[in-house]
């Protein structure tokens, strides 16, 4: 299973993209964090404020999540990203490969 990140222009893109990914069963255990980019142009930085939504998928279906991240939002995904769990907690970790999609 893989942790899964994608930060969104505004908050609302953020919650868009979870209902779409949740209604195919692509994510779990969805968060919504407040983000800053520093964005540096020479010597001066500019602060971006973005949405953070973070959760858990099976590592198979990172492509599928990532087409339908790109197709719901296009150029309102600003960055996506994920990285391998090796470990969860029993209770949780059931209850993810029991009710996601399968590859």
């Amino acid at each position: 299973m893989i942790s899964i990140s994608f930060l969104t222009l505004q908050e609302n893109d953020a919650v868009e993209l979870a209902s779409i990914l949740n209604e195919h069963r692509l994510l779990m255990f969805g968060t919504l964090e407040n983000h800053v980019d520093l964005l540096w142009d020479g010597n001066t930085t500019e602060r971006r404020h973005l949405t953070h939504l973070s959760g858990f998928t099976k590592a198979l279906l990172y492509s599928t999540v990532e087409n339908k991240a790109i197709e719901v939002l296009g150029d309102r995904l600003v960055r996506m990203w994920a990285q391998p769990v090796t470990n969860l907690d029993p209770k949780s970790t059931k209850q993810l490969m029991s009710s996601l999609a399968k590859a």
